[in-house]
């Protein structure tokens, strides 16, 4: 109804405007004709005709425009002085209208009238509208201008805002997907089209404003009243304004797309279209697989968008708390287990068969090298650890491929490890194995592998131990591979040191014959699985790790597969072998609905720190929940991903820092497998990310290899180890919105329960740092009112460091 009343408006056209015609003529004649570059004879033509359909002379010219491009928008100012006339021609598509009246409504302008007209094969319109703003518009924001109420007496637009309305109504005439010019609802569109148009008007109202306040008061400070910073609530209630507006249009556009299926249900898919309304996109495709298609990417854009919205409400809900000064007294965290305090050597929950069994990890002895390594205060070292995965799925093919094995690779590159700033290098699975890669192991001490001898092995980590870096050894007890098959032909019979038989198997496998107790987590189904239950299954492992350690040089265990059995053992293993560095791979699917990563991975990554606390809290896990949340946050240009509803780092590294082991890729999410990979060309964002924040870092070999990213990263580790960024570094989130994360952090004054602070001591050295390509800067936004100087930055991020800190140390290395 509305879109017929709008249709049906006619008002005469004052006698001014009438006389205006020929001088409209001749002037977009000339515009037109500049327009079209060349001056041939063609291009004077379509000149021509451009003119005389702007100024309605010839339908056939109105035809040929529109024909050029989707549409064309036309402004004028006639010499009436009162309204500007907007002409738009192009096809004439069911809804289109509407969204041009939408269009000029969220723009600020007021419809005094209009009147519309086809041609006569009714495939070309041509609306015309005039239109009024108010007459100090030019001088206001843009938000005065859409709430309007001074009274001012309405006026032409100023000719310097045409080519920024143009572009406007061009944009809420442009679909924002193609498939929307495919299958469109027969029902009306007035709903979905105001939402559109809405978040357009949204954006470029926070565009303007910010550019009115910097020409108010230049750079943008807390003190301006015109202030659009990321704290400022004023900018968050925006935010969550243009969020509350996608929303909606997304919601239209699944409401849409479900009318569309419940006719093809009805009425088969010959009902959607006339015969002469399908081109030949539409004739080559399967309407019925595409509309399932856009169904499934109209539904996750919804959830998207829901995402978003949570996000947004956090966002306010932490502002309106900044600004009332209200604290709320709540526990350290509704996901947290426990309201003890950390213990270093403990934690939050024992486990009952740990408790009390927990001491202090003893320090580390010199075997091959003269060098030691201190005390550990935290499952990952010192605090201090930046770890090296030092290969690849691939790493086992070396010698085949190159006639060198990779552990000759990787002692020759000891140095450069060392001086890039690695402190530990996580070592592929040493044992002899069914699977080249190594994890599918057989007798665990022989240590002949596809990477190499054990003699290669033995040089290879005495060369990391003579740079002092901790070699890590790849663990892999969850599953054995037994080399002999008992009466029935069943592989359950070991062989070597460890002699086995089906007791030490778990029973849930038919296939294996295992004739232990059952499973204490998830079976792993190419191999047997082990019962770590048994008295003598444990007593073995934990020989064997001693030997690796005490023998071979070892002082550190990555557990592979740790959700195949319960933590309880793995923490059974470290407090016997008292590793440097402990970790495992609690690899859990994050948290989806439909398709779309759920903003809030609080029970993600609470399945993590359950894990860890089995383990009576003396081994780290790596951070999946941060890995997850980091590549969708970046691909999809997401940044407001990046903090949680408390303000915090949204990973496991925001929840228990001393615990998590950040990375952004490894063997498995990359290299040749591209099981979960990170966006390609993120990966630098990816690192600047998890190499600033706490949590110990990992960086993935075939990264720190590659020319596009080793100076990026190398520049990186420069700055962290200068700062003293550690694993338990204070994280003061400073901007998170769709296109930008920027956040400042340093040692922390006070720490809570959980290690993990947003309080930056200022007196210390400190960072900050943004990912993003929307513009952020320290120094713009006065963060600690401290000097900043960039010392590290590339495509989408850049590192600040303190300016006083650099010249101290600067003046120092005098």
């Amino acid at each position: 109804e509305r879109e017929t009343a709008v249709r049906t408006t006619t008002t005469m056209a004052s006698s001014s405007k009438v006389n205006a015609r020929a001088r409209r003529l001749s002037c977009v004649t000339r515009a037109v004709r500049q327009a079209s570059g060349s001056g041939s004879e063609g291009d004077s033509t379509l000149a021509e005709a451009g003119a005389r359909a702007e100024v309605g002379d010839d339908e056939e010219a109105v035809a040929a425009v529109s024909s050029r491009t989707a549409f064309t928008v036309y402004l004028d100012n006639p010499g009436d002085g009162q309204n500007t006339s907007i002409r738009v021609l192009g096809p004439n598509k069911r809804g289109e209208l509407a969204k041009i009246v939408s269009a000029l409504t969220n723009y600020g302008l007021d419809v005094q009238s209009s009147f519309t007209r086809s041609t006569s094969s009714g495939r070309t319109i041509d609306d015309v509208f005039y239109v009024t703003v108010d007459a100090d518009s030019g001088n206001r924001s843009f938000d005065d201008i859409v709430n309007d109420g001074s009274g001012k007496v309405p006026t032409q637009v100023p000719e310097s805002q045409f080519e920024d309305l143009r572009q406007f109504i061009l944009q809420a005439l442009t679909p924002s997907h193609p498939s929307a010019l495919m299958y469109t609802s027969r029902q009306p569109k007035i709903y979905g089209v105001a939402a559109e148009a809405e978040v357009l008007a949204l954006k470029r109202r926070g565009v303007v404003n910010k550019q009115l306040a910097a020409a108010a008061g230049g750079a943008f400070s807390s003190s301006s009243s015109l202030s659009v910073t990321s704290a400022d609530p004023l900018f968050m209630a925006s935010q969550l304004e243009i969020v509350a507006a996608e929303l909606a249009s997304a919601t239209a556009k699944l409401v849409q797309i479900e009318r569309v299926y419940a006719d093809v249900e009805t009425c088969g898919i010959d009902g959607l279209w006339d015969t002469d309304e399908r081109n030949e996109y539409e004739q080559s495709q399967d309407p019925c697989a595409a509309i399932e298609a856009e169904r499934a990417d109209a539904r996750a854009m919804f959830e998207r968008k829901l995402a978003a919205i949570e996000a947004a409400l956090a966002a306010r809900d932490r502002a309106r708390k900044d600004i009332t000064s209200v604290i709320e007294k709540v526990p350290m965290s509704t996901i947290s287990k426990s309201q003890r305090p950390v213990d270093e050597h403990n934690t939050l929950a024992k486990p009952k068969s740990m408790a009390g069994r927990i001491e202090p990890m003893a320090p580390q002895t010199p075997l091959m090298s003269p060098l030691s390594r201190p005390l550990p205060s935290t499952p990952c070292g010192n605090g201090k650890e930046i770890i090296l995965q030092g290969f690849n799925w691939e790493s086992c093919n070396e010698k085949v491929t190159k006639g060198r094995t990779w552990y000759e690779v990787l002692i020759s590159q000891a140095p450069d490890i060392a001086k890039a700033g690695f402190t530990s290098i996580w070592m592929p699975p040493p044992t002899k194995s069914v699977s080249k890669q190594g994890y599918l192991p057989t007798d665990l001490y022989d240590l002949n592998s596809f990477y190499g001898t054990e003699e290669e092995l033995r040089s290879c980590i005495a060369r990391m131990r003579e740079y002092n870096i901790t070699p890590v050894a790849d663990i892999v007890i969850n599953h054995r591979c037994a080399e002999a098959q008992d009466d029935a032909g069943r592989w359950n019979q070991y062989t070597g040191k460890i002699a086995w038989d089906a007791r030490a198997v778990t029973c849930e496998n038919p296939d294996f014959g295992g004739k232990g107790a059952r499973g204490t987590g998830e079976d792993y189904l190419p191999a047997p699985n082990i019962d770590h239950t048994q008295d003598f299954v444990r007593e073995d492992l934990k020989t064997w790790l001693k030997w690796l350690r005490e023998d071979v040089g070892f002082r550190g265990w990555r557990f592979d597969f740790v959700k195949g059995y319960s933590g309880t053992f793995t923490g059974e293993y470290v407090e016997e072998t008292r590793p440097f560095l402990s970790f495992g791979e609690f690899w859990d699917a994050c948290d989806y609905r439909d398709g779309v990563l759920e903003y809030n991975q609080d029970r993600h990554r609470q399945r993590t720190c359950d894990w860890v606390d089995s383990t009576g809290g003396n081994t780290a896990a790596f951070d999946f929940t941060t890995k997850g949340i980091l590549q969708e946050a970046l691909g999809r240009t997401e940044y407001w991903r990046l903090i949680d509803s408390k303000g915090k780092p949204p990973g496991f590294c925001g929840m228990w820092p001393s615990r998590a082991v950040t990375f952004i890729e490894n063997h498995d999410t990359g290299s040749t497998l591209q099981h979960w990979p990170f966006p390609s060309s993120k990966i630098l964002q990816g690192y600047c990310y998890i190499l600033t924040h706490p949590g110990t870092p990992t960086v993935f070999y075939d990264h720190w290899q590659d020319e596009k990213y080793a100076e990026g990263i190398n520049a990186m580790l420069e700055v962290r180890k200068r700062a003293g960024i550690t694993s338990r570094a204070a994280v003061h989130i400073e901007q998170a919105t769709a296109g930008c994360y920027a956040a400042h952090l340093g040692r922390s004054i006070e720490e809570d329960e959980s290690g993990s602070s947003s309080d930056v001591d200022i007196s210390k050295p400190s960072i900050c740092m943004k990912i993003g390509k929307e513009d952020w800067s320290p120094n713009t936004e006065k963060v600690a009112n401290k000097s900043w100087k960039c010392t590290a930055s590339g495509d989408g991020w850049a590192i600040w460091e303190d300016r006083d800190f650099l010249e101290t140390v600067s003046s120092q290395s005098r």
